[in-house]
């Protein structure tokens, strides 16, 4: 799977991309706010985006409400985020799945797998 991250977190965006490696998937971006994460989904088109909820420069939910309004063909939405607020909100404004930030990354990966 070609996956793009979206995490603020330096620490925490590497954690994610070296356990989706180890688990055979492609990372073909990483994106530090969300504005980036918009332009990384039309120049890689990625099978899915991880999408932290709490960012600068455009939250998660204004990520996922831009998605709407644009068409990114294929692409599913894997929100993320230590808030199970956020979480919920993420999945009404249109994520495919979410994942609570716990720190196993091992989840995200099995998140991966059902998607």
């Amino acid at each position: 799977m070609r996956v793009l991250i979206a995490e603020d977190d330096e620490a925490v965006r590497e954690l994610i991309r070296l356990n989706l490696e180890l688990a055979g998937h492609e990372v073909v971006g990483e994106a530090t706010c969300g504005r980036e994460a918009l332009d990384l989904l039309q120049s890689q088109r990625p099978d899915v985006l991880i999408l932290d909820m709490m960012m600068p420069n455009m939250n998660g939910r204004e990520v996922l409400e831009e998605l709407n309004k644009a068409e990114y063909d294929g692409t599913t939405v894997l929100a993320f985020s230590a808030a199970p607020t956020e979480l919920a909100r993420a999945i009404e404004l249109g994520a495919d799945a979410a994942v609570l930030k716990t720190g196993d990354f091992d989840m995200l990966v099995d998140a991966l797998a059902t998607l």
